[in-house]
């Protein structure tokens, strides 16, 4: 039986898992936290917690043409619950509805004209079917034309800088058609969250013979070759600790041999970890996130975009405004969340920091704002958790099948021209374990 190694168990590394397996391969997961689903994972209160359903560390939800992750939830048997949530926007101190033509025309922040030539902008790229050929242009000297300038200065050029900082200059257009194609009004969930459905699927993976080994961080992986020493003596290749390295007729991870393995960690990482593969040089934003538990409604809906020059954070999400609160202790759980550059001054703040910081923004949004209302404060920040796609990124984009035999990428920076992801990183894990079983069953 051939054997797979795959490392990290985020939704790429599950979803290679499951079409491996379904295939008869005996297969390893490698994850080094103690959990799996990546940023997607899931966490209850540390202590006498009435939550019935843990909650992502960062916000998700998937749409409703998200077919890849739909049809695993299916497989595994966490079917999607769809919702239909309000999705807001906090411009002129105000959360205003604008997810949809109509609610556009009803905003009153920009002319009727450009309204109506940005609803038209926004109708173009979503009928575009493939908008890879766009990413020869920047979305900040093309957005300005398709949308109008007054609607990109009043709407997009803020949510831009306030996502990508200092990277907004190098953000192209194809990534941007990424963004608006692929959105529903509707969105979907799953029961027990997105933690849930990583249960089904780590339960799935394990019936089928799999092995899903959390806190699980690669030693050492060795070269079965030897080499000559200067004095001419001979000894094994050493390896840098998480390094892979070719091991004739297959790859070697903590001295256990296996005929593939499949690296669906960060490039930055991978880069350190395996000798002679290099990804194209990009930058990469922090995901950030200030949890609030609360017993106090905040927003008027779901997720609330920030459209204000110098905010500390991006957007406002309430989970309980999407899914029922009693699956919460009947708490409402409020993201601020952010993507800040490496050495960014938040990065370096307690959440009571953050929280002092954020407060006065927040009564802003909801001038009943009250700190005593707050049962509890949870924050997490992730490195590489936006990569930053310049023009022509796609001549750069490496291939799956690496120049190290035997070892195969599929991680974030892959998913171009989308954005990152749970479907796309379904999607990716399921083409790259597709790949991983012709190359195997032709050898």
């Amino acid at each position: 039986m051939k054997k797979v190694a795959v490392i990290g168990a985020g939704f790429t590394g599950l979803a290679s898992a499951v079409e491996l397996v379904n295939k008869g391969f005996q297969v390893s997961i490698f994850e080094a936290s103690d959990q799996a689903g990546g940023l997607a994972g899931g966490f209850y209160p540390p202590m006498n917690s009435s939550w019935k359903w843990k909650l992502e560390s960062y916000y998700h939800h998937v749409f409703t043409n998200d077919a890849d992750i739909i049809r695993l939830a299916k497989m595994v048997g966490s079917p999607v619950l769809i919702k239909k949530p309000i999705t807001n926007s906090f411009v002129l101190n105000q959360e205003i509805q604008m997810d949809s033509p109509i609610s556009l025309l009803r905003f009153s922040g920009i002319s009727l004209f450009s309204r109506l030539r940005m609803g038209v902008g926004l109708a173009l790229l979503k009928m575009i079917p493939n908008g890879l050929f766009l990413e020869r242009y920047r979305v900040v000297d093309s957005l300005p034309l398709l949308l109008g300038k007054e609607g990109y200065r009043v709407v997009w050029e803020k949510l831009l800088r306030a996502k990508f900082g200092p990277y907004i200059d190098q953000v192209n257009l194809a990534w941007f058609w990424g963004r608006v194609s692929k959105r529903t009004k509707n969105l979907g969930y799953f029961e027990g969250g997105f933690a849930g459905l990583v249960e089904k699927i780590v339960e799935y993976i394990e019936k089928k013979g799999g092995r899903v080994r959390v806190e699980s961080e690669i030693a050492t992986v060795r070269s079965t070759e030897t080499r000559n020493d200067e004095d001419g003596g001979t000894r094994d290749d050493p390896a840098d600790s998480f390094a892979v390295r070719r091991a004739g007729g297959g790859v070697l991870v903590d001295e256990e041999r296996f005929d593939a393995v499949v690296m669906t960690i960060p490039a930055p990482s991978v880069e350190r970890l395996v000798q002679g593969i290099n990804f194209p040089k990009i930058d990469y934003l922090w995901g950030q996130t200030l949890i609030l538990e609360t017993s106090q409604k905040l927003l008027q809906g779901y997720w609330l975009n920030i459209l204000e020059d110098d905010w500390p954070f991006l957007v406002m999400v309430d989970q309980a405004n999407f899914i029922d609160k009693k699956y919460y202790g009947g708490s409402h759980l409020v993201y601020l969340g952010n993507y800040l550059p490496k050495g960014h001054k938040q990065l370096k703040m307690s959440k009571e920091e953050l929280l002092s910081l954020y407060a006065p923004f927040i009564k802003k949004v909801n001038k009943y704002f009250s700190k005593k209302k707050i049962k509890n404060l949870f924050l997490f920040r992730s490195p590489y958790a936006q990569p930053v796609f310049p023009v022509n990124y796609a001549q750069k984009n490496p291939e799956m099948r690496s120049p190290v035999e035997g070892v195969y990428l599929a991680n974030m920076s892959m998913v171009y021209p989308y954005d990152r992801g749970t479907n796309y990183a379904v999607k990716m894990g399921v083409e790259v374990a597709r790949m991983i079983i012709n190359d195997l069953n032709n050898k």
